[in-house]
């Protein structure tokens, strides 16, 4: 009603429901597993979540060492070619790197290349963005 100070709205309750979502893609164009950290202690029990994702929650959203930890092993380690453990590389920042060269890779560490390397964001993420908020609109 106009004039009224308070207005009462219905919601879902998951306003402030965060999560991160860590893409990768291999060099001959396949996708590896995402990897979604949910921003809660735990998992909701009803909650269904596809076989091919990985899903973890933490109290922040952050990625933390040991979640990166866990997805170095998790998706980078079961890659379609890791089990062959030739080298390879893996572009992002400096972190990690004691365990990237157990798996034998090599980590390229650009200084000042964000500019170049958002390419991921343009052909990646936003289609990931673009179509996850089509499934679950606002």
């Amino acid at each position: 009603m106009k004039g009224v100070k308070e207005v009462l709205l219905k919601t879902t309750g998951c306003e402030k429901l965060r999560m991160t979502v860590m893409l990768a893609a291999t060099a001959d164009r396949r996708k590896l597993p995402p990897f979604l950290i949910f921003k809660r202690k735990t998992l909701p029990k009803s909650e269904a979540f596809p076989k091919d994702i990985i899903v973890r929650t933490q109290e922040k959203v952050r990625v933390t060492e040991e979640l990166m930890l866990e997805w170095l092993k998790s998706v980078w380690g079961c890659r379609p070619t890791a089990f062959l453990n030739e080298p390879s590389l893996l572009v992002r920042d400096a972190f990690m790197k004691k365990q990237l060269r157990k798996m034998n890779t090599d980590l390229v560490i650009p200084d000042a290349m964000t500019s170049v390397l958002q390419q991921m964001d343009v052909s990646i993420n936003k289609p990931f963005k673009d179509r996850l908020r089509q499934q679950y609109p606002t």
